[in-house]
């Protein structure tokens, strides 16, 4: 099975995000130290799950902070990962000289 990024997609409730440059989804936790002093090496806990989208696309975007819907990246290697429900909490669109204009867009776990 190929695990390369292209065939990957990035959906923001119904809207598939394209052209699709890259993508990244991270689950994070805070780590909490719990190491007492008969302890021979520090011992972690895991914090609450963190969860982050960020993706790439080129051209501009209608999605603005504060918008909120599900988050689903489906990987070209089977696996898949989402957000029930995620809000936008950046949007950064850049260009240079003899290039595209990209758009990031970051979301993160809404209630």
């Amino acid at each position: 099975m190929a695990y390369t990024f292209n065939g990957s997609t990035v959906t923001i409730g119904e809207a598939a995000q394209t052209p699709l440059l890259s993508c990244t989804f991270t689950n994070a936790a805070a780590e909490i130290d719990i190491t007492g002093c008969a302890d021979t090496v520090h011992t972690y806990e895991a914090g609450l799950p963190n969860l982050s989208c960020t993706f790439e696309i080129v051209g501009g975007t209608t999605l603005a902070i504060g918008d909120v819907a599900a988050v689903s990246v489906a990987w070209t290697n089977g696996v898949a990962d989402a957000m029930t429900t995620g809000v936008v909490t950046n949007v950064e669109t850049r260009g240079s000289l003899d290039d595209k204009i990209t758009t990031s867009i970051t979301m993160r776990p809404a209630s």
